[in-house]
């Protein structure tokens, strides 16, 4: 019996292993984000600040994937760049897997990482949904996060997050302590020229 456990323990084991290292299960924590959705009459560019945290003594590496929402009105996105902008600035590789971009994200003991990911993205129909619900499998809720729309040559007309208005025709939400419950879904309409 003892020779059994330990091989169903040394298993069990590795496949937690295996479950953080493929981002499924995070070692990581995911403290904050600021994203900032460029919004035009038939396309959005989105420019993502996520910052990770390395609670532990020694180095992790966390599996990440970024996630798109994706339907008839809104392709897979373009123009994809994932860099790490402190404490190391460098472009991140990614590959392509199950249908989503995937990399490894080394984080040294007790660190934090700023990653930064840009995109492109068709929006036919005037509305858009930024993908929020994916806090969820961190477990833990975002410390802080900050959510904001910059409109060009649209008006933003809905939101399901009440949007303030900032300067410089940006509107914005924040949240402290966020687990979202449902995405950020917002539409608009082209302005007369």
């Amino acid at each position: 019996m003892g020779l059994g456990f330990a091989k169903l323990t040394s298993f069990a084991a590795l496949l937690v292993l295996l479950a953080c290292v493929a981002g499924l299960l995070p070692l990581a924590r995911f403290d904050s984000e600021q994203i900032t959705i460029h919004v035009f009459p038939e396309h959005v560019t989105v420019d993502g600040l996520y910052y990770y945290r390395n609670p532990y003594p020694f180095q992790i590496v966390q599996g990440m994937s970024i996630p798109f929402p994706t339907d008839e009105h809104h392709p897979a996105p373009i123009e994809l760049r994932v860099e790490e902008l402190w404490p190391v600035s460098q472009e991140i590789p990614f590959r392509n897997l199950m249908g989503r971009p995937r990399f490894d994200l080394p984080l040294r003991a007790h660190e934090t990482v700023c990653l930064r990911v840009h995109y492109y993205q068709r929006a036919l129909g005037g509305e858009a949904r930024y993908i929020l619900t994916t806090t969820q499998p961190w477990i833990r809720p975002l410390r802080e996060g900050e959510y904001r729309v910059i409109a060009d040559g649209v008006t933003v007309l809905n939101s399901n997050y009440p949007l303030t208005s900032s300067s410089g025709g940006m509107a914005i939400f924040r949240r402290t302590q966020f687990m979202p419950a449902q995405d950020w879904s917002f539409s608009w309409q082209t302005d007369q020229r």
